[in-house]
């Protein structure tokens, strides 16, 4: 059964609380429809919070293509702010600057590409579209980063199918096993893209470090495990690979890597993802390898 309840987020938009103000903003920014708009404009109208009047200028523009645009955005003093404000005023500036940077550079390097296939001999192997296909993997880690800060689409969705959908969709070498552990049906509450997205990563990292470890891979299957308690949903990994080398809270930070050749983006998306949900990923070192683990609570959004 979907979360979405269109009247009690417009009743946030009218709270005391600048927080609950914002995450209705940020979800009608993302999810608004024709029936919200005149409410929507009432509350930009009224709205004193750049932040929050941003988001529901968003919103308005959503289904009023002569809206005005959002505009800038002002500084804040994160230091007043009231608790969950911040990490929703952090959510709001990755999305909108990394839609900004998408909408402005994806045109110029595809025209980039398409001159330079013409005009750079022997192109196909060439530095030139090594450096293109970089800066794609680059952008498109950007738009996975916008994704995992958008207001999250709270519905039902099976864990377990997703789970499955994941590992069919995942790269591996032959002979590296996934062992599954969880149960079936598992039918929980959140964002199934979030959800996917941060799943997917995990699975990535895992298959690296493990082949990583140079052993034969028939050893040091990989462990997946999902379920539920009685306040939160949770999904783990647990791998045999090389561990984690550094300071883990580190590997979090956009751009952080310990790997030759990649971009650092992977474990700040999914942390990012996690945290639209009100959840969190942690990663715990082993003897051999890494546990990850996501969690994120029931009734979530």
């Amino acid at each position: 059964m979907p979360q979405r309840n269109p009247d009690a987020l417009l009743r946030k938009l009218r709270s005391e609380s600048a927080t609950e103000r914002l995450e209705a903003a940020r979800f009608f920014a993302a999810h608004a429809t024709a029936a919200e708009e005149q409410a929507l404009r009432e509350a930009a109208a009224r709205e004193t919070v750049t932040w929050i009047k941003s988001a529901l200028r968003r919103a308005v523009a959503r289904v009023s293509p002569t809206a005005q645009p959002a505009g800038s955005l002002a500084s804040v003093d994160t230091d007043e702010l009231p608790k969950g404000f911040a990490a929703q005023i952090f959510a709001e500036a990755l999305e909108t600057t990394t839609a900004q940077l998408l909408h402005e550079v994806e045109p110029i390097l595809g025209s980039l590409r398409l001159s330079a296939e013409g005009e750079v001999a022997n192109f196909a192997q060439s530095n030139t579209k090594q450096n293109l296909d970089r800066l794609d993997e680059f952008l498109s880690a950007l738009g996975r980063l916008r994704r995992a800060a958008s207001a999250p689409k709270i519905d039902e969705f099976a864990l377990d199918v997703a789970v499955g959908r994941c590992i069919d969709e995942l790269a591996r070498p032959q002979g590296l096993r996934l062992l599954r552990a969880g149960p079936t049906p598992c039918v929980v509450d959140g964002d199934s893209s979030l959800v996917s997205l941060s799943i997917s990563n995990g699975l990535r990292n895992a298959v690296e470090a493990t082949v990583a470890a140079n052993a034969p891979l028939e050893d040091v299957p990989i462990t997946v495990s999902w379920g539920a308690t009685d306040i939160d949903y949770w999904f783990s990994i647990v791998d045999q690979g090389i561990g984690f080398k550094g300071v883990i809270q580190k590997a979090f930070d956009i751009g952080s890597t310990t790997k030759e050749g990649h971009l650092g983006m992977g474990l700040a998306i999914v942390q990012q993802s996690m945290e639209s949900l009100g959840g969190r990923v942690t990663l715990v070192p082993n003897e051999r390898g890494v546990r990850f683990e996501l969690r994120w609570p029931k009734k979530a959004g």
